[in-house]
């Protein structure tokens, strides 16, 4: 059974095309991994067997007769518990709706399920995403598989912890400012956050700000890519879409391992205060680019001025989510209360000068980009911090990660290394908007040389 949760996804997805495993067999060796797992991990707020055995069977059957659902076939996936799943609980981690069962699928997730994914259950996320510690009122803590008495950070928490667990092939994740990548970046596993609007989001409590979107993450580039695949593409339904070259898994393993180009590198970038032990494992990313054929300079994009606006991003998008679901404040935990009463403190001058902001950030990173092809730095600033901390009680310096997604750039984190403490580190790689299939080219690029 653990032989067959250790493959990737890529993997699992050929052995069971080519009919070598059953989509029950995957099925059950991950149920009986969870099962394992999940009292001391918690990477789940629901889970439903039932229901994943009834479709593994279907998918068996249609196997048997030569057709196969799609490039997801029966592999094991986690959805955020801030997604809707179809007559499967959904309590965006809010004891508002901790008996919610939705009677559709989110947009994203009826296409992970006509991919032929089997869902299992929803992952862990704190309450409407606001924190950067996976915890609820509805399902408790998230640990990390690797030390549980550390954090998984916030708010894919559950996700990557389940993805590092081998509880699932693959996961979604949602990303406001930063929670699929630093989640990704302590639990050892990749973690993307697409060019705003290539993944739609619907519904989506604020249809006209690309600022959160949904994202996949996986233990390798190439199996997030497979995911990203059945995923992706505009929809006339939504406002917000970016038409592009759209990333593709063939692509990705064609690219040639050399390139001639230009890489902006900073191991403290906008000012950040990031551990030593960090930066010494992200060090070595220089010459391994050097080898690959990329000119490297030390250089980020100046994305400093947005930090003096990060509580009206923050705050804005906390109101939003209160406007269109309507929850019961008093029954809501201290981080969402927190969030959504420093933004009724804003008035229309802080929007305007946040935009402001924007604007001229905006202007300085497309010029920018004109002189770098991506931008590598640290995922995180400092190192997991204890699982039971409170959200009041995190050091953690974000803008690591909270910065890019305002301007809707595409960044992953890919493990790199590890901190002085034995965790993971992740290397944050971010390139202009729209440049998804080239950066996660590079990032394979990348993986391929640790691997090697």
């Amino acid at each position: 059974m653990t032989e067959i949760t250790a493959l990737s996804a890529v993997e699992m997805a050929a052995k069971l095309r080519r009919r070598e495993l059953s989509a029950s067999e995957v099925l059950e060796a991950h149920k009986t991994q969870t099962e394992a797992l999940e009292e001391t991990v918690n990477a789940f707020v629901t889970l439903d067997w039932e229901a994943a055995a009834a479709r593994a069977a279907e998918l068996d059957t249609m196997a048997a007769e030569g057709r196969f659902a799609g490039p997801l076939h029966g592999l094991p996936l986690a959805v955020k518990d801030c997604f809707e799943t179809k007559g499967l609980r959904t309590t965006w981690g809010s004891k508002s709706f901790a008996n919610h069962v939705p009677d559709y699928d989110a947009l994203h997730v009826a296409r992970l399920r006509a991919g032929g994914a089997v869902i299992t259950g929803k992952s862990n996320t704190p309450e409407f995403t606001f924190s950067g510690q996976t915890s609820n009122l509805v399902a408790g803590t998230t640990r990390n598989p690797l030390n549980p008495e550390k954090t998984v950070a916030g708010s894919s928490g559950g996700a990557a912890a389940a993805l590092a667990a081998n509880m699932v092939a693959l996961a979604d994740g949602s990303d406001l400012g930063g929670s699929t990548r630093t989640p990704a970046a302590w639990c050892g596993i990749v973690g993307y956050r697409p060019t705003s609007g290539l993944v739609p989001y619907g519904p989506n409590p604020a249809p006209f700000d690309g600022l959160s979107v949904p994202g996949p993450m996986a233990r390798s580039v190439s199996d997030l890519v497979l995911m990203l695949e059945a995923m992706q593409g505009n929809t006339a339904s939504q406002p917000l879409g970016f038409w592009q070259e759209l990333p593709q898994l063939a692509s990705l393993e064609q690219a040639p391992q050399r390139a001639a180009g230009r890489i902006a590198l900073s191991l403290a970038p906008f000012g950040a205060n990031v551990d030593p032990s960090i930066q010494a494992a992200i060090a070595p990313v220089e010459q391994l680019c050097r080898d690959l054929g990329w000119q490297v300079a030390e250089d980020a994009p100046d994305l400093a001025p947005l930090l003096a606006h990060g509580g009206i991003i923050r705050g804005q998008c906390a109101l939003q989510i209160r406007a269109a679901l309507d929850p019961d404040m008093a029954l809501a935990g201290e981080s969402y209360r927190t969030a959504c009463s420093q933004a009724e403190g804003s008035s229309l001058a802080d929007l305007t000068a946040y935009q402001k902001t924007r604007a001229q950030v905006w202007a300085d990173v497309a010029a920018f980009f004109r002189r770098y092809d991506f931008a590598l730095w640290p995922t995180a600033t400092g190192l997991p911090f204890p699982a039971d901390l409170r959200d009041g009680e995190i050091t953690e310096d974000w803008r690591t990660v909270t910065l890019t997604p305002p301007l809707e750039l595409p960044s992953v984190s890919i493990p790199f290394g590890t901190s002085s403490d034995g965790m993971p580190a992740g290397l944050h790689i971010t390139g202009p908007k729209g440049s998804d299939a080239r950066l996660l080219q590079f990032a394979r690029s990348i993986e391929r040389m640790v691997q090697s």
